[in-house]
């Protein structure tokens, strides 16, 4: 499997474990306050911020270009987190907002070349792909799988 197919598989088994999670959730859970002040209906929507601005890194990349626009800083993310989680719909509709971002950025992360996936053998770092997938996908469903299972099965009890 190559190094792109490797990560490609890695984000799709990371969407596939949180998706399925909420998949059956009715539109009340999508209002209830439970990681932090958000509510579900917030953390997708700041999750799919983040899957837009990075499919944009993603072309960005394929044409040569930096992953960030010019005057773009992406290093404090909180004020972007907040920004993302003021734009949340209600109810499942945040799931399908959710579900369309992501499809964007893995369709921006196919089409980014095979050779910008993998590990580059002069600096051991792993190349732009790899770093942009990890970031704003793969990571970041680890970085929220734990709360929102901690979440779901507090509402089961």
């Amino acid at each position: 499997m190559s190094d792109k197919a490797q990560a490609l598989a890695a984000l799709d088994a990371a969407h596939d474990r949180f998706r399925a999670a909420i998949a059956g959730l009715g539109d009340d859970a999508f209002s209830e306050t439970w990681l932090g002040t958000w509510n579900l209906s917030q953390l997708l929507a700041h999750m799919a911020g983040w899957y837009r601005e990075m499919a944009g890194a993603f072309e960005r990349v394929a044409r040569g270009e930096r992953p960030a626009p010019p005057g773009v800083d992406y290093s404090d993310p909180e004020p972007w987190n907040e920004r993302f989680a003021a734009a949340a719909v209600p109810g499942r509709a945040a799931l399908d907002d959710w579900d369309s971002a992501f499809a964007q950025y893995r369709a921006a992360a196919e089409a980014l070349p095979e050779e910008l996936y993998g590990i580059d053998p002069a600096s051991g770092r792993p190349r732009i792909g790899n770093r942009l997938l990890q970031g704003a996908g793969i990571g970041h469903f680890e970085e929220h799988q734990h709360e929102l299972e901690a979440w779901l099965a507090s509402r089961s009890q």
